[in-house]
């Protein structure tokens, strides 16, 4: 077979020397490391902010429901029932249809 390009020796050369060059340790790779670590940390800040966020928002609407409920308790009835009742008409249906 014919080859074209590198030689044999100097691809097997490469291979044995991926993380270095000329014999000396490669400073790209601690440097992809260090960035890598970096980026890593910062991922992780984001994504703890966004769930404290997120954890904050759902803690408000719960008390600005609780307040509303605790407000108008009969209001709040009414619609925990038509709810219910719609839910039931649409599991109903669903459950006609499969016949």
């Amino acid at each position: 077979m014919l080859r074209t390009g590198r030689g044999f020796n100097e691809d097997r050369n490469m291979a044995a020397t991926a993380g270095s060059k000329n014999g000396k340790p490669d400073a790209d790779a601690a440097e992809v490391k260090e960035h890598l670590r970096a980026a890593g940390e910062a991922a992780a800040g984001a994504a703890r902010a966004r769930a404290t966020q997120a954890r904050e928002w759902a803690e408000d609407q719960w008390s600005g429901l609780q307040e509303r409920v605790e407000d108008q308790p009969f209001r709040a009835a009414a619609w925990a029932l038509g709810i219910g009742v719609a839910a039931g008409f649409v599991l109903a249906n669903l459950l006609r249809s499969r016949r």
